[in-house]
């Protein structure tokens, strides 16, 4: 062994090798501190007495199954020029930290592949270390987030646990990064983080989300230029509660027979009838041969699915008053409903053919978080938890075998 090694293997620097001793499963290395580090931080004065001795232990990043520490002799210097007292800081370690910078780069590189949890137990360390090396890795990645080059961005809010808690999040569609995330999915919480953008995010054309008033009303307020695309996926959940809704109403107020003509079918409903197994196709179209009101809003709902299949804007535009207008002559009070909504953000839709975005990869983001959660067990750290947000495109998950 020698200070070389030290060197070029761990990145050690100012230091010199003195001896190696084993304990356990650890291999232990001494060293002490050269004179390379004698500096002075007020003249500059590379001469200076030594006025006491401290000894310090590091984590060093492992050799083979091996645990590897740095015991390193150093002294306190006074300066022979200025008279100041210091104790010397080293190249390789950050603050007050009890490891050095070659074991937070292998702590960083092994949670590209595993956990908190699993990188501790390999490295020999609490949780919580590993967990703050990731965090101070990810606050300077993340200082700031770059917003001049978006021209397409998603907003859609997911569960953070139980008890109506909300988390928003806003996606950059053409890269999948979240641009930023805040607690709560009211427009308060929106309106600062669009206010930032309104000022730096020049290039920005359209915002794809839900028909959520908050977000629509934040939007509008502060980027009332760009443009409002509703999803696609949401306004055809909007058409299938209708169908639920209608469903269940009648279900309660019929006989016991016609309550069995009723039961079991929601998905059938649901589903797109092109995708239903001929069996499945032929039970449904008895059922809505004997039920007219579900047979009116179904035709409707496969109908509507057409929208977003029109060549241009203006075919979009008579296409969607014409399906309104019949909605509103059926009498189903359910799908009335629906066409008064559809009727008053008939501009969302309708911005679709300017902008053919939708919150499809805001949706499969929800569903990187979710897996994000599971393999965490959960979050109790904010902070972490969004830092983890923004770096979530980086999260590449694959299935083996």
């Amino acid at each position: 062994m020698s200070t070389s090694v030290l060197y070029h293997a761990f990145g050690l620097k100012g230091i010199r090798y003195t001896s190696t001793y084993f304990r356990g499963d650890a291999v232990i290395f001494r060293a002490e501190m050269t004179s390379d580090l004698i500096r002075c931080p007020k003249c500059d004065c590379r001469k200076a007495t030594f006025r006491g001795r401290k000894t310090r232990w590091f984590f060093m990043s492992p050799i083979g199954r091996k645990k590897c520490y740095l015991v390193l002799d150093y002294h306190r210097l006074n300066c022979v020029d200025c008279g100041h007292l210091w104790w010397p800081s080293f190249p390789f370690t950050t603050g007050k930290h009890r490891y050095v910078r070659s074991f937070a780069l292998t702590a960083l590189d092994l949670l590209r592949f595993g956990t908190i949890r699993w990188v501790a137990h390999y490295l020999g360390v609490g949780w919580d270390l590993v967990k703050e090396i990731h965090k101070s890795k990810l606050r300077v990645l993340y200082r700031k987030i770059p917003l001049h080059k978006v021209r397409y961005i998603g907003i859609d809010e997911f569960s953070i646990r139980k008890g109506h808690e909300y988390m928003t999040v806003v996606t950059d569609l053409r890269t999948g990064r979240i641009l930023h995330a805040v607690e709560g999915k009211g427009k308060e919480d929106i309106l600062p983080f669009l206010q930032e953008l309104a000022r730096k995010g020049k290039r920005l054309e359209a915002v794809a989300m839900d028909m959520s008033s908050a977000y629509y009303h934040a939007v509008l307020q502060v980027l009332p230029h760009v443009d409002i695309v509703f999803d696609r996926y949401h306004i055809m959940a909007l058409i299938n509660q209708a169908i639920e809704d209608l469903r269940r109403e009648q279900q309660r107020e019929l006989d016991d027979l016609g309550k069995e003509t009723l039961k079991g079918n929601r998905f059938l409903l649901l589903r797109n009838y092109e995708d239903l197994k001929p069996d499945r196709k032929a039970r449904l179209d008895a059922l809505l041969e004997a039920n007219q009101p579900l047979f009116i809003i179904h035709s409707m709902k496969e109908q509507l699915r057409l929208f977003w299949d029109k060549e241009n804007w203006d075919a979009a535009k008579t296409f969607l008053e014409t399906w309104c207008k019949d909605s509103l002559q059926s009498g189903i009070k359910h799908l009335v409903k629906v066409a008064k909504t559809l009727a008053g953000y008939r501009t969302g839709l309708l911005n679709y053919f300017k902008h053919p975005i939708t919150s499809a990869m805001v949706e499969g983001i929800n569903n990187k978080i979710k897996t994000l959660k599971r393999q965490a067990y959960g979050f109790r750290d904010k902070e972490y938890f969004k830092l983890r947000l923004y770096h979530l495109h980086t999260q590449r998950y694959a299935l083996t075998g």
